[in-house]
This record gives C-alpha cells, structure tokens and sequence, in this order.
C-alpha cells in the first residue's frame, strides 16, 4: 500500500510536472508566435516604409524631371523671343535706313528742283531786264532819231545822239556775266 500510495504519488507529481511542462511549452509557443508576429509586422512596417522611401524618391525624380523640363521650355522660349526680337529690331533698323535713304534722296531732289526753278527764275528775270533793257534803248533810239532830225524843225538844233550813247543805253542794266549771252541779236536793232 505504500507503495501503490508512491506510485500513486509519483504519478500525481510526474502529471503536475507534465502539466507544467505544458504550460511552459505552450507559453513558450505563444512568445515565439507573437515574436514571429511581431518580427513580421516589423517586416510589413520596414516594407511599407521602403515602398513610401521609393514612392516618395520617384515623385521627387518625376518632379525634378519635370522642373527641368519647365526650364528647357522657357530658356528655349527665352531664346526664341529674343531671336525674334533681335530679328524684329535688325528689319526695323533697315526699314529705318532705307526711309532715311529715301528721304535724303527726295530731299536733295526737292533740292535739286529748288535750284534749278531758282536758276529758272532769275534767269526769267535777267532775260525780262535784258529784253526790258533793249526795248528801252530801242525806244530811246526812236525818240532820239526823232527829235533830233534837224529837217523837222522841231529839234531845236539838238542832234542826234552818237552811237556810243545810245550803245551805252542799250547795255546799261550791267547785267555782265550774270546776264543770258544772246549771240543772235545784233548790238543795234534799226
């Protein structure tokens, strides 16, 4: 009986002792499973933020992409502008030559005209005192020849001028060089 009562006791302590173990293993097993948990859930954490890291590193290389491809369109914008404008200003600068070329032409035409209707004109005027000139000596002749005939009784002893009075009467304006040189008209015109 005491040793039914040991065996008894023994298989009583080796049930606790393997209740224990049972415990500490299934404790052991829950530790480890939630260790394993945890240690994935660290992984799935790490993951996310790597993905987010990338995610975030390729919107920023696709932002940088983009900026720079903002600033090669405007430098290339910048540049074609200023192109343009210094052709603009190039064709403005030879439209501006040309008028002033043209402008100066016409002004040494309306120059040239100028002098040429002033020449016109103080020739006229020269030719009118010549002409005026002649008619005066002529009528000067006339009236000489008139008055002093001596067979008219009306001279009253005043003879006719000589010819070089009335040569100097003809020729007194003094016109000189200035003067329209007529060669066909002949010193005396009676």
């Amino acid at each position: 009986m005491v040793g039914a009562k040991v065996l008894e006791l023994r298989d009583v302590i080796m049930r606790r002792e393997e209740k224990r173990r049972e415990r500490e293993w299934s404790k052991e097993v829950g530790e480890m499973e939630s260790e394993m948990a945890r240690k994935e859930r660290e992984i799935r954490m790490e993951k996310q933020l790597k993905e987010r890291e990338e995610s975030i590193h390729r919107k920023e290389m696709e932002l940088e992409e983009v900026q720079m491809n903002w600033a090669k369109r405007e430098a290339e914008k910048r540049v074609r502008l200023e192109r343009e404008l210094d052709e603009e200003r190039r064709q403005r600068m030879k439209f501006e030559e040309k008028w002033e070329e043209e402008e100066m032409e016409w002004r040494e035409r309306i120059v040239e005209m100028q002098i040429e209707h002033e020449k016109q004109m103080m020739q006229m005027h020269a030719d009118a005192c010549q002409n005026q000139l002649q008619i005066l000596g002529v009528v000067a002749r006339l009236v000489c020849q008139f008055f002093g005939s001596t067979n008219d009784g009306l001279g009253g002893g005043m003879g006719p001028l000589p010819p070089q009075v009335l040569q100097n009467l003809q020729h007194s304006g003094g016109l000189g060089d200035s003067g329209k040189p007529d060669a066909t008209l002949p010193s005396e015109f009676l």
